[in-house]
């Protein structure tokens, strides 16, 4: 029956994420999870086992959505190494009372959940069970305050709390924490998602699926693109990563200003630069000079080998506010993304290659880039999603590439596909702008979380031996 509640808990886990998606079931699948472990332990049998069968219950489900690539069968590897270290760690907590049993052991799962992310990166906060809820952006403000680290504590918490109460006669203590908690998250809640944003501006994603198609008449991509973008208004156009080979710098350079000169619009282009063989984002003004350029500062695992930037953001002008830029694997780190938000861009420019199985786990953790640090963000992709996403996280439109269907909130936001480029499409909107205030996150990281999570600890370990 214990490993019956660890399958049980692992399968619903993985319920709630990609296929079935029922995001909602990260608020109840770790309650068998926490209950099993709780009898498991009293049984005084093998937890790690325990936490063997919950990891790969739970990592065999999306290895189903996500393929077999090298990465992801790294990231599943890791997190089923996760879940057994943890689960086993966690048992020796719960037994330290109805409040500090269930708060110890959802600070060990959120330590070593944040330690997973460094250690193991794989894909960063992506590889996290609580990505999911990147799709109710409004009960996640408060990451902004806390980062992915906080949701993580939050979840395991309330059910951990939940189980205590359910399981012994001391329900007050933690049903009052229970209340005391999702209280405090309410309010964090309230005080982010209803501040004021701070104006407008209208933007351009072009993408495609697979290679993009050369065209009849023998334009390019981009003068296709930056004519359609002009057409609907857009002041700023983003390409997908790597979407141009520069060879030869000032022949390109010549390309930018003659094509700004027929569409008077800032690019953002992703490029191959050969000259120094990396992987880099253009900042073109709307005159066509290059106002700036930033290399991708991390690598995907077995797929990536070149070289890598330094983390340095790029900050360049676009009218009155300043943009910043980051390149697909970039987004499902922190560093790079806190400090464009430290210093204070309001809106990122996201370039970025996916491959179909993927490119709805990396969509939904690059939402909690704009939770986090309040800015917006153009998402332009090949063989993935295009998005624009609030500062607040909400995916207000996105082009699914692969399958060309349409989704989001349609309200001001259009799709204009190209005629001469069949395969391809240009998501265009009006997107909010942050209001260019670093926030808790964007200044602070996970120290707050883990400084948290350390003294709930020794907290315990404390009280165990005066009481010992």
């Amino acid at each position: 029956m214990h490993l019956a509640a660890a399958l049980a808990a692992g399968l619903l886990l993985a319920a709630s994420d990609h296929p079935l998606h029922f995001w909602w079931l990260q608020f109840m699948a770790l309650v068998p999870f926490w209950w099993g472990l709780w009898r498991q332990r009293a049984a005084r049998r093998r937890t790690w086992l325990f936490g063997l069968v919950f990891g790969l219950a739970y990592a065999s489900v999306i290895l189903l959505a996500a393929g077999l690539a090298p990465p992801v069968l790294a990231a599943a590897a890791a997190n089923v190494l996760q879940w057994t270290f943890a689960t086993w760690l966690c048992a020796r907590h719960l037994e330290r009372g109805p409040v500090r049993g269930p708060l110890a052991a959802a600070a060990t799962l959120t330590l070593v959940e944040v330690a997973l992310w460094h250690l193991v990166p794989v894909f960063g906060t992506a590889q996290a069970f609580v990505r999911p809820l990147s799709a109710a952006p409004m009960l996640v403000a408060f990451v902004a305050y806390t980062g992915v680290g906080g949701l993580v504590f939050v979840v395991a918490a309330l059910q951990a709390l939940l189980v205590a109460a359910l399981r012994g006669p001391a329900r007050g203590l933690p049903l009052a924490l229970i209340a005391s908690l999702l209280a405090t998250v309410a309010a964090l809640d309230a005080v982010r998602w209803n501040r004021p944003l701070a104006g407008s501006v209208r933007v351009a994603a072009f993408g495609w699926a697979h290679e993009y198609p050369n065209s009849p008449d023998g334009e390019s991509f981009p003068q296709i693109a930056a004519a359609m973008a002009h057409a609907e208004g857009a002041q700023l156009l983003v390409t997908p990563e790597s979407a141009l080979r520069v060879h030869d710098r000032d022949a390109m350079l010549g390309f930018c200003r003659d094509l700004c000169r027929l569409h008077p619009l800032a690019l953002v282009l992703g490029l191959w630069h050969h000259p120094t063989d990396d992987n880099r984002i253009w900042f073109v003004d709307a005159t066509g000079e290059l106002r700036g350029e930033y290399r991708k500062s991390h690598l995907v695992p077995f797929f990536e080998d070149y070289a890598v930037g330094d983390g340095v953001p790029v900050l360049v002008p676009f009218g009155d506010i300043r943009l910043g830029g980051m390149i697909c694997q970039d987004d499902n780190f922190t560093d790079v993304a806190r400090a464009l938000g430290r210093a204070g861009v309001r809106l990122v420019a996201v370039p970025t290659n996916d491959w179909p199985a993927i490119r709805e786990f990396h969509l939904e953790n690059a939402a909690f880039r704009s939770i986090e640090n309040g800015y917006a963000v153009v998402r332009a992709a090949s063989d993935g999603i295009s998005a624009l996403v609030s500062p607040r996280g909400e995916v207000l439109a996105r082009y699914d590439h692969t399958t060309q269907t349409l989704g989001g909130d349609q309200s001001d936001i259009g799709l204009a596909k190209s005629q001469r480029l069949p395969s391809a499409a240009l998501l265009h909107g009006e997107v909010p702008l942050g209001d260019g205030v670093p926030t808790v996150y964007a200044r602070s990281g996970d120290l707050p979380v883990l400084v948290g999570a350390a003294a709930l600890l020794l907290l315990a370990l404390r009280r165990r031996r005066a009481a010992a």
